[in-house]
């Protein structure tokens, strides 16, 4: 019996703290959630942003719907001189209506802008982020650091709390996400080939070629079964499906579109990113010329060699590694999430034929992407539908390395 598509880990709500002030978080909520939108996910909910001064030299503060862009004035009008909190109920409670709107729908991500006074008293916006949360939407919001005892009382401390920082906030989204986020990314076409060999897999259309490493043994492959289907459906299985022949297509269909002819960036072999790092390096996979390039590396592998260490290794080495090297196959078999989470702080590569090239990648943890764009497409094509490795088609096409910008 085949096994439903693979859906979204859940999460539990996030809370990014803060202290006094939270203009550097309003801004924060405002660009995640507007990077999120536009890469293709439903995002609904507030962020607020302040506009100033008013009349009475005070800031004028909004609440702005993140799925419409719709403003609300929340600014109470009290005076210079007043102490009073300026934070307008009417105007809250109008907003309220754009977190019921998204709650409704199901959005892949509610954003409100704060927990504050209002809400530490169970009034504000408290009642719909509560429902938002027993409903199972993932729920982003700010905490001031005087509420963060209320705010743990509400959600029974179950939530995450988060630094105010770009990273933070990606890491708490997840790198399970990026599968979903990549295909979302991916422009639909017409498919005008898939091939699949004893090794690795091709989809070709008008505008590129992507190849991927086979997760499983060739089996009376039928190549009718992806007759007739576009691109965008063919990399919807590198995020959907179980089965490892279809993620493997999947991954292809993505490089399809992602490593086009198009990319440019700064050829070689990815290894040498790590040639002068002193500290721990940490290689998943094997790799051609590997003890040449890096000998002190410590290598993990699924079927380990001498002088090499199994995958369960991967929880001890990885820690505190200053660098980490990823095969590609990694992505193709899912484990690439959770070799994620374990290399926080270590600079990350991906690696390998299959790696898909996209900064879109970058702010889910990998730093840099060395992947590969097929030049002669015949070539590639006769290569792997007659079983050949990537030795065999890497002189039909260039290696091609992408790094995460500075400070990004």
């Amino acid at each position: 019996m085949p096994l439903p598509p693979a859906s979204l880990p859940p999460l539990r709500p996030g809370a990014v703290i803060h202290g006094p002030g939270s203009y550097g978080v309003d801004a924060l909520l405002d660009g995640f959630s507007a990077e999120l939108k536009r890469r293709g996910f439903r995002v609904g909910g507030l962020v607020q942003r302040n506009h100033g001064p008013g009349d009475d030299c005070a800031e004028r503060m909004e609440l702005v719907d993140v799925a419409t862009g719709r403003a609300y004035d929340i600014t109470q009008k009290l005076g210079r001189e007043s102490q009073s909190c300026r934070v307008d109920p009417t105007g809250v409670a109008e907003a309220s209506q754009a977190i019921r709107t998204a709650v409704a729908s199901g959005v892949d991500l509610l954003v409100v802008n704060k927990f504050a006074g209002l809400e530490s008293h169970g009034d504000g916006l408290s009642d719909e982020m509560l429902t938002a949360i027993a409903e199972g939407i993932p729920v982003l919001t700010s905490v001031g650091s005087r509420y963060l005892n209320e705010w743990q009382t509400a959600t029974g401390g179950f939530c995450d709390l988060l630094s105010p920082v770009p990273d933070a906030l990606w890491r708490w989204w997840g790198p399970q996400r990026m599968y979903r986020d990549l295909v979302q990314g991916v422009a639909d076409a017409e498919v005008h080939r898939v091939v699949t060999g004893d090794k690795w897999v091709l989809v070709e259309t008008a505008d590129g070629l992507g190849v991927a490493a086979r997760q499983a043994p060739a089996a009376g492959d039928d190549p009718q079964r992806w007759a007739g289907r576009g691109l965008r459906d063919l990399a919807a299985m590198a995020a959907q499906s179980w089965d490892p022949l279809e993620i493997a297509v999947g991954v292809a269909a993505l490089n399809a579109h992602y490593n086009r002819p198009d990319v440019t960036g700064v050829p070689g072999n990815g290894l040498d990113l790590f040639a002068s790092v002193e500290g721990r390096v940490v290689v998943i996979g094997g790799f051609p010329q590997l003890a040449r390039r890096l000998p002190r590396a410590k290598v993990i592998d699924l079927n380990p060699q001498d002088g090499e260490y199994p995958e369960a290794a991967c929880d001890w080495l990885l820690p505190g590694a200053e660098a980490v090297a990823i095969t590609a196959s990694a992505f193709a078999n899912r484990t690439l999430p959770r070799l994620l989470r374990v290399s926080a702080g270590a600079t990350v590569a991906m690696i390998g034929p299959g790696t898909p090239m996209t900064p879109r990648l970058f702010d889910y943890g990998v730093h840099s992407l060395a992947g590969f764009v097929a030049v002669d497409r015949e070539a590639v094509v006769r290569t792997i539908a007659g079983g050949g490795g990537s030795r065999d088609f890497h002189p039909h096409g260039r290696m091609v390395t992408l790094h995460r910008p500075p400070h990004s």
